[in-house]
């Protein structure tokens, strides 16, 4: 295997930690219904990575194109979302990558995805200080 496919292994097998990292133990449930959301989001992120976390909440929308349940605001930004290459040298059909999807209610899946969205948006655009006097 050369260096390309095993980056893209590993890779592959990050995102699906970290989508079972929501999983574990119904941690992102748990953490809905604690509200203690905020918390857990950046939690994952700090373990897992942004871009990692962006592909599993991204994927468990784009894999559900007929739940009337998702925001129009979170399925937009869903699909701007890159989804994952292919395996290097991949023939045929794309494959779908459906191992990456949550399994949660699609009220929970919203609201982490809002999350992610607005803290995306305050990385993009930092609020400024105001000069000290």
């Amino acid at each position: 295997m050369d260096e390309l496919q095993q980056k893209w292994r590993e890779e592959f097998r990050a995102i699906l930690d970290c989508k079972n990292d929501f999983t574990k133990n119904f941690a992102l449930s748990q953490s809905y219904h604690d509200r203690r959301l905020p918390e857990f989001l950046k939690g994952i992120i700090e373990a897992h990575g942004q871009d990692r976390v962006r592909q599993v909440v991204a994927s468990t929308v784009n894999h559900a194109p007929w739940d009337g349940r998702y925001y129009r605001t979170v399925r937009e930004w869903a699909a701007q979302v890159e989804p994952f290459p292919q395996f290097p040298g991949h023939q045929g059909d794309p494959r779908d990558f459906h191992e990456f999807c949550i399994n949660e209610h699609p009220v929970i899946v919203n609201d982490t995805a809002r999350l992610l969205m607005k803290q995306e948006r305050e990385l993009a655009h930092p609020m400024r200080k105001e000069p000290e006097r």
